[in-house]
């Protein structure tokens, strides 16, 4: 039906795969000092008259750029077609002739001489391809020891140092041209030899080997299992002259009475009337005054339910004129009733009054932390070590920071630099900067939700690391580290980390889920590898601080927060909503709870021991924050930021103001790259969000702008 149009009849040139009458060749690259006689040996690739055949590719009447098939003969400094026409009369001045006499001469006994490989025209000599075979089959064998002295002969010939062409050394002399080695030499490998290390070689170095190389025994390799290292051997710092604070930094009560004031025997005797007026069959037996509260322990007669005593709280506190009263009903450990008191006369528990103990001072138990005084007077301390995670919760004037600060001051009052480390992280920005630039902080005090979500992910990596470190010398914990490896020459101390976030609500709402994720996974793992944390917070919500967070954070301290609610919230009970401020706390391990009075830490202490450390030692931060931020805003992918992303912050910055219009119009850029320029500024917290039609805020300044970009460079 249809007829198949015929193609017409393709052309094919003559290359090596087709019938050539051509006589054999050999290409060969000229040397560098032949280019004088090149414009009369020269042969246009693109034609074939019978004169000398030149070394070009047999595939020259193909297709394809025939620039691009000689460039690869070319050097480095290369001249133009125009140039290399004018100088030596061809384009391709690189490529010598080779006729039959020549290449005849090649394979005979007698060799090339000087003038052949100077290339002086010979007359055209029709040779056929039998007598050229002719020719090989007359060369005389040479026994095997003569052949190879005499390739040592010619080996020697071929690396001796030839002059300097003398056009190319004009040429260097008039316009600045680098002279280049006549015959490309092939790189040699030494596979046995190892070269130093940040070694810079300024000149060619020449054929054979050098002082400059150290020569070892070829080893096969090895599988190593590669382990990081601790994100923290501090051994810049020569801490063996490190001096601890002394203890009489901190205050101490001296007013302390063993008189007993009248007002305890008034309160005996208004409890005990009390339970007769609602038929309770009950007395005082025993108290125990403490610094703010005193406790009456009442016996009850056999039968008398506890419930009778705790429904009547209210008439006795009322009978009283007490501020408030909380029931213990029974105390742990005791067959009676326990109903706290505040004192009329509060007396004062100062740091120094629960830090200058043996008990404290002789501990081995670096984490061990000063907490206060209990109903009995006696200090009470606790360890991070075996907590091992704590809640901190309380309303305002409640004594939540003080308590913060005396857990920090308990740690760094202890331990140098190389055995505790901290992190703070305080979105309020006033509460912990009073504890800025300690040598023992692993990075600046965090104040931004941006820069803690990255520290909490860094802390996760830094526990898997240390995770690898256990794992790799067998060790269960931190403390089974230490006994293992503390007396080996290559120990490599692990501090213990702690993790201390202000206002916890706060950065919970603010970061959302990754910053829960962050902290449930050191809650749940971190313990082992000495990583511990401890949250603060004014809003212990049920919503905020979820019950999958607090499974894994046994320890509590409750201040006085505004309702039950809140307090069954922190404690899992009652009780913290009648507590009287001011460091009066219910202190809960393991479901346990006792009442103390927490110790008070003066600004003017604080100020006293900061500046007694930070006269030592200068602060070593493991990371920055604009180390966070670069690694926040670009991730894994470094490619992701625009090569005009630098020009466009240093404008942005210059003007003040950022607008997508002005962007495309000084940079010349589309309003789509724009925008997503924009965007990065915004990620690296440069710019402020894009809030409806008001223009954005530029944040930073030149020194913000500076710090920005050394962590991107880095």
């Amino acid at each position: 039906m249809f007829r198949k149009k015929d193609k017409p009849e393709r052309i094919v040139p003559k290359t090596s795969r087709t019938k050539d009458n051509r006589p054999f060749f050999i290409p060969e690259i000229r040397t560098i000092e032949d280019k004088k006689n090149m414009s009369n040996t020269f042969m246009s690739p693109f034609g074939i008259e019978n004169k000398h055949v030149v070394n070009v590719p047999n595939d020259r009447t193909g297709t394809g750029d025939i620039d691009k098939k000689y460039d690869i003969f070319r050097k480095e400094k290369r001249l133009t077609k125009e140039e290399a026409q004018r100088r030596y009369g061809s384009s391709y001045y690189e490529f010598t002739t080779i006729d039959n006499n020549v290449h005849k001469k090649a394979f005979s006994e007698e060799g090339l001489t000087a003038d052949d490989l100077h290339h002086k025209k010979a007359p055209a000599v029709e040779t056929s391809t039998e007598d050229i075979i002719a020719a090989h089959r007359t060369i005389e064998s040479v026994p095997v020891d003569e052949f190879f002295e005499k390739a040592a002969v010619y080996s020697e010939k071929k690396t001796a140092k030839e002059p300097v062409d003398e056009v190319l050394k004009d040429l260097v002399e008039n316009e600045d041209l680098t002279i280049i080695n006549k015959a490309p030499i092939e790189e040699e490998k030494y596979d046995d030899i190892i070269f130093k290390e940040d070694e810079v070689i300024t000149e060619e170095p020449e054929i054979g080997f050098s002082d400059d190389l150290v020569y070892e025994e070829y080893q096969p390799e090895k599988t190593v299992i590669k382990h990081e290292r601790p994100i923290f051997p501090i051994e810049s710092q020569n801490l063996k002259e490190y001096v601890l604070p002394p203890i009489s930094l901190f205050k101490k009560n001296e007013s302390i009475s063993d008189v007993e004031p009248t007002w305890v025997k008034e309160n005996i005797d208004v409890i005990n009337e009390t339970m007769v007026s609602f038929g309770i069959d009950g007395t005082v037996t025993n108290y125990t005054m403490g610094p703010t509260v005193t406790r009456y322990e009442v016996s009850l007669a056999s039968g008398v339910p506890t419930k009778k005593i705790t429904s009547i709280s209210d008439n006795i506190q009322m009978s009283l004129s007490a501020y408030s009263i909380r029931i213990e009903a029974p105390i742990p450990g005791k067959n009676t009733v326990g109903i706290e008191v505040p004192n009329r006369v509060r007396e004062s528990v100062y740091f120094g009054d629960v830090v200058d103990n043996p008990k404290f001072l002789k501990s081995k138990d670096p984490l061990l932390l000063a907490i206060g005084l209990d109903i009995d007077a006696l200090p009470v301390y606790t360890s991070i070590e075996s907590m091992p995670h704590g809640l901190v919760a309380g309303s305002t004037q409640s004594g939540k920071s003080v308590a913060i600060a005396s857990i920090i001051v308990s740690l760094i009052a202890r331990n140098k630099p190389d055995e505790v480390k901290l992190m703070l992280i305080d979105p309020k920005k006033v509460d912990l900067q009073q504890f800025a630039d300690l040598p023992h902080l692993v990075t600046p005090i965090i104040d931004e939700t941006q820069v803690a979500n990255e520290a909490l992910k860094w802390m996760v990596r830094e526990m898997e690391s240390r995770y690898d470190i256990l794992k790799r010398f067998k060790a269960v914990n931190v403390v089974d580290y230490y006994t293992r490896r503390i007396d080996l020459p290559n120990f490599i101390k692990m501090p213990r980390i702690v993790v201390i976030i202000e206002e916890a609500s706060d950065l919970l709402l603010s970061g959302g889920p990754e910053i829960e994720e962050s902290i449930l996974k050191l809650t749940q793992k971190s313990r082992a590898v000495g990583i511990h944390v401890l949250l603060a917070t004014q809003r212990p919500s049920a919503d905020i601080i979820k019950g999958s967070i607090k499974a894994n954070i046994p320890t509590r301290f409750a201040f006085r927060v505004p309702s039950s609610t809140d307090s069954s919230v922190v404690l899992d009970m009652t009780g913290a909503e009648k507590l009287l401020g001011k460091g009066d706390m219910l202190f809960s391990e393991n479901g346990m709870a006792r009442r103390l009075q927490g110790a008070y830490l003066s600004p003017e202490e604080i100020e006293n021991i900061t500046e007694f450390i930070k006269e030592q030692r200068e602060p070593e931060y493991m990371f920055t924050h604009e180390a966070l931020v670069v690694l926040s805003a670009t991730g894994e992918n470094m490619d992701q930021i625009d090569e005009l992303f630098k020009d466009v912050a240093t404008y942005v910055v210059e003007e003040g103001k950022c607008s997508l219009n002005k962007i495309t119009q000084v940079f010349g850029i589309g309003f789509n790259r724009a925008t997503q320029i924009v965007n990065s500024l915004e990620k690296f917290g440069i710019v402020s969000e894009n809030v409806g039609t008001k223009p954005r805020t530029v944040l930073v300044e030149y020194n913000g702008l500076s710090k920005i970009f050394e962590g991107l460079d880095n």
